[in-house]
């Protein structure tokens, strides 16, 4: 627990309370606590003598807008200064949540803020009704008014005159505060509304990107492969030997297929250490990949651990619920909780997990390229008309309107990341008030100048801003903490990103021509393939690939358990004022009829049971949160 008061008040004074900060730093004009690690200490030139609190007041004295982008780790980090001062997360927000009030408190628990300021926060009731389509809460929003959540990579800051003119003015040696207050005096005079923008900005709370996230189209006729390949693999390996250290023993969650295979081929490249390795499959799952993590690991000699999920694991949803303090839902939140439980007590020192890597190189080529051709011949209107009318209920049944309907949503809505929820339409009937509580999500202008160009920006918006920051991580890092386990990325290194973001997009995504990418022949994650097929066994890099998906229908199986759920759901304090009872009524309903139908689309299937898993956690967090209840299953 971290928290305190964002203040430029008494700023040489002004602490941090709750848990010690892994190091500090104070100057003449600085005050720095720094909470987490930092892994590329070698690329900040460090002494072993540098704090990483030093580290990163240097980072910051260098650039006070970018300077901590130059930092690589999980960290918080908060700072006080005569003209700035506020709260920091690292670029993908794996260690701690932060949460802001209004007027400056914060702290890394939203109930510890409201106790603190003995308050009671209303739900945001719009905020919630994203959660039900998207499994996450609003961009820039939180669940709640009155506090704001920070997203990884930015930070909760405020600035004096001096703060905000330095960056407009950095050529002029700015001597006495005297002397800005002149030149702030001056801007009144000669640019009014550029005087008004900066009153309003100087000493409020603001919130911002310490990352700059701009789409990179690199584009090269006859890339070198090879080269390409070792530069890709010593990057790869120097993440892993940053994250484990003098580690005697390591443990890594292995799946089956590329991306842990990777990480398990390169770190037994440079350790010959115990390492655990730790699967999850499913029971009755034909797609299961356990088989394919048992050979990865007796082919690299790990001390293998597996577990299989039966359904029974939904129990656990309160737990978690209230554990994150925030509705949030995605197809393998269980699989990571139950991977973190199963390394119970015996933890190695640190666990590699292979997340983020399919994002880093880019998802979807087959999705971007269809979306890039509709456009360039003039087909989006049709193709959007076509997808409103079969949004609606009477061809949601999972025939062949329905897997048209499924692709065209993921091909017309490219920027936005998957929607695995409810629709718009569908939503809006199980809302009281739709016109209140619902707020269509505003598209993004995609990039059509080139098939590369909005590859490049999907990259960014969806894959990196979206799903790797908001969701992928967030819920691997959330369920490592909530079992005390120390789980870290390499995929997720700042070198290889910024790398990756210089590689031709033709090693990212492999395929002759738009066309043929668009008909679904093409290599994703193409440089990883190239440089790891040799060092894999065959079984996994001739295998098609199988998702890797967590079939949720198994959670829902049982009858009585839904029958529970059911009761459980309408008795809520939620249908008061939010949801229409009848409504809900009608999809658990009509999800007996899912539920007890044999085969049938796997991806209707799996989206029904993800809008009840969005619908249950959603009641679940406002039980708990909201009327006060405690809830058990």
């Amino acid at each position: 627990m971290i928290y305190g008061k964002i203040t430029l008040e008494d700023w040489r004074t002004a602490c941090v309370e709750g848990e010690e900060p892994e190091s500090s730093f104070e100057s003449y004009n600085l005050r720095l606590f720094f909470f987490g690690t930092l892994y590329n200490r070698d690329t900040l030139q460090a002494t072993p003598d540098d704090t990483n609190a030093k580290l990163a007041a240097d980072a910051f004295l260098s650039d006070p807008a970018y300077g901590f982008s130059r930092l690589d780790g999980s960290f918080t980090i908060v700072y006080y200064s005569e003209n700035e001062c506020g709260v920091v997360r690292d670029h993908h927000g794996t260690h701690y949540p932060v949460y802001c009030h209004i007027d400056g408190n914060f702290a890394t628990s939203w109930q510890f803020l409201e106790d603190q300021l003995e308050e009671n926060f209303e739900p945001n009731l719009v905020s919630l009704s994203t959660f039900l389509q998207r499994g996450i809460l609003k961009k820039n929003n939180f669940a709640l008014f009155d506090v704001h959540s920070l997203g990884a990579g930015e930070k909760f800051y405020m600035l004096t005159e001096l703060g905000y003119l330095m960056p407009v003015w950095a050529s002029v040696k700015l001597e006495t505060q005297a002397k800005v207050h002149s030149m702030f005096d001056s801007l009144k005079e000669r640019n009014p509304s550029l005087y008004e923008k900066v009153a309003d900005d100087i000493y409020c709370l603001k919130r911002d990107s310490v990352f700059e996230h701009e789409p990179k189209v690199a584009t090269e006729r006859n890339p070198d492969v090879e080269t390409y390949s070792r530069r890709y693999g010593e990057l790869h390996a120097q993440a892993i030997r940053r994250r484990i250290g003098h580690s005697r023993r390591v443990g890594i969650l292995l799946s089956g297929g590329y991306d842990s295979g990777s990480n398990l081929a390169a770190l037994r490249s440079i350790y010959d250490g115990q390492i655990d390795s730790y699967s999850v499959g499913f029971k009755g799952d034909a797609w299961t990949e356990l088989p394919m993590a048992r050979l990865m690991s007796e082919t690299f000699g790990t001390r293998h651990h597996e577990y299989e999920i039966d359904g029974t694991e939904i129990s656990a949803l309160p737990d978690i619920v209230r554990f994150l303090g925030e509705p949030f839902m995605e197809g393998g939140l269980m699989v990571n909780y139950c991977a973190m439980r199963m390394i119970g007590d015996d933890k190695p020192d640190v666990i590699l997990g292979g997340d983020g890597s399919d994002q880093y190189f880019g998802t979807s080529g087959r999705e971007v390229a269809l979306h890039y051709l509709a456009a360039r011949i003039g087909l989006r209107p049709l193709l959007r008309g076509i997808n409103r009318l079969l949004e609606h209920e009477t061809f949601d049944t999972g025939g062949k309107l329905s897997r048209i309907n499924f692709h065209l949503d993921k091909i017309l809505h490219i920027l936005e990341g998957e929607r695995f929820g409810f629709s718009d339409s569908a939503l809006c009937a199980l809302l009281q008030n739709p016109k209140e509580d619902f707020e269509p999500v505003k598209s993004l202008r995609p990039d059509i100048h080139s098939f590369e160009h909005l590859y490049a920006q999907h990259a960014i918006l969806s894959d990196l801003e979206t799903v790797i920051n908001r969701i992928i991580l967030f819920k691997a890092s959330s369920m490592a903490r909530m079992f005390g386990n120390n789980l870290t990325y390499p995929f997720m290194d700042l070198e290889l990103f910024h790398f990756l973001q210089e590689l031709p997009v033709g090693l990212k995504c492999r395929g002759n021509s738009v066309l043929d990418i668009a008909r679904g022949r093409s290599v994703s994650k193409y440089l990883l393939k190239h440089h790891y097929k040799p060092l894999l066994p065959e079984a996994i890099t001739l295998k098609k690939k199988q998702g890797g998906f967590a079939p949720m229908p198994l959670f829902f199986r049982d009858r009585a358990r839904r029958a529970f759920f059911k009761e459980f759901i309408l008795a809520s304090g939620i249908m008061d004022n939010y949801l229409r009872r009848d409504a809900v009524e009608k999809f658990l309903t009509d999800y007996e009829q899912v539920a007890e139908k044999e085969g049938g689309w796997f991806w209707h299937r799996q989206n029904k049971a993800l809008q009840y898993f969005n619908l249950l956690t959603l009641v679940v967090w406002w039980e708990e949160f909201v009327e006060g209840h405690e809830v058990k299953f």
